[in-house]
């Protein structure tokens, strides 16, 4: 007896090994990187089923759950499954079923900060005779110019996408392999293989810009600076500084009359119908609008599910604990999702069961870069 509570022992370990020693070496580095982005939140996942017994070992079953997000304030997920599962023996059991999945995606911000430099140029032409010489003469193709001064740009994007709620297709085919030691802890080891069907999605995207803009003009030329110093030379007669507070646009001039680098602030003017005119009706700061797609996608992913439970004979209370790896098979085995969870089940006679648990879940995959803290809570019929 001894002989064979080992033997069965050393097989679970066996069973066991290779997905979960997969899962510790890869989430390590993932786990440094969820925590450079990711967010903390809780929820409240609870989960409702219907099983019928059929002959020949067969049952078929109904589930539905639905989930909340920070709590009880936001809606995340509903989703509804049918499945049939086969148990041929004391130890293992076969299940395949289809789940659909109406998945709820928080707003996205994507942020840009772009600077552009546009050096000016004034046309000499068709007699540049008197700035031959100068520091800031050019020659472009015989066309004679010199150098005005330049513009800086300062322009900031925030690209926020809409919210919005996102449905799955999922079939699922999995086996699980129970096994019983000392007449108490039941121990349960499940593979399931998951393919997800994502359909293509159009969401809502609104891009913000704020632009800054300050034009330097009439560069200072002290006699005899070399050429060779143009790129450095960075002193400059005036400059006047553009920008946008709600719809009116305003300017403001800096003017060096002392030739001493210290410049006289002038007046604050508003610009708008100026500044719209010259650069075709766009403003400083801008709000555009439009439609992006979210392509289609197929996921296939290998769920290891690892369960312990306290079941023993006369006891209603069923204690449970449970670790889950889920491993993106079309992504070089990439590690997804590691859910734990902690619990009890009671049963409320033979057909009626409930539980209450606590689940941690960390993801770092199409659902979304969190750690999660839920309170999972359910009821079973059987009949």
């Amino acid at each position: 007896m001894k002989r064979r509570v080992i033997n069965q022992v050393f097989l679970l370990t066996v069973l066991v090994a290779t997905p979960l020693v997969t899962v510790a070496q890869e989430t390590e580095a993932d786990y440094v990187s969820d925590n450079d982005g990711g967010r903390t939140t809780g929820a409240i996942w609870t989960e409702v089923g219907i099983t019928k017994i059929l002959p020949y070992n067969l049952s078929i079953g109904l589930d539905a759950g639905f989930r909340t997000d920070d709590w009880f304030n936001e809606s995340s997920r509903f989703d509804i499954g049918l499945g049939l599962s086969w148990k041929p023996g004391k130890h293992w059991k076969f299940g395949i079923g289809y789940t659909f999945v109406n998945k709820y995606y928080l707003s996205e911000t994507e942020r840009k900060s772009v600077t552009e430099i546009e050096y000016k140029y004034e046309n000499l032409s068709p007699d540049p005779t008197t700035f031959l010489g100068a520091p800031w003469y050019k020659d472009n193709d015989g066309t004679k110019y010199t150098f005005e001064g330049k513009n800086d740009a300062q322009k900031d994007y925030v690209r926020i996408t809409d919210s919005y709620w996102r449905p799955k297709h999922r079939l699922s085919i999995d086996a699980s392999y129970t096994n019983k030691f000392w007449k108490l802890l039941r121990v349960t080891l499940r593979e399931r293989y998951q393919l997800t069907l994502i359909p293509s999605k159009n969401v809502t995207r609104t891009r913000y810009r704020t632009k800054t803009v300050t034009k330097y003009r009439d560069p200072k030329y002290p006699g005899g600076l070399p050429l060779s110093d143009y790129e450095t030379y960075t002193s400059y007669e005036s400059y006047t500084n553009y920008w946008q507070k709600e719809n009116t646009i305003y300017s403001q001039k800096y003017q060096d009359d002392d030739d001493d680098n210290t410049y006289e602030e002038q007046a604050k003017q508003d610009v708008t119908t100026a500044y719209l005119a010259d650069h075709e009706n766009e403003g400083l700061n801008t709000i555009t609008e439009q439609e992006k797609n979210k392509s289609d996608k197929t996921l296939h992913v290998l769920r290891s599910r690892l369960t312990f439970e306290i079941d023993k004979k006369g006891w209603l209370w069923t204690p449970y604990t449970y670790i889950e790896s889920f491993n993106n098979m079309g992504d070089s085995w990439h590690f997804d999702k590691l859910r734990i969870s902690a619990g009890v089940e009671y049963s409320l006679g033979k057909q009626h069961k409930v539980n209450i648990g606590y689940v941690f879940n960390h993801e770092n995959d199409d659902d979304g870069d969190e750690n999660i803290h839920a309170i999972s809570i359910g009821y079973k019929f059987k009949f």
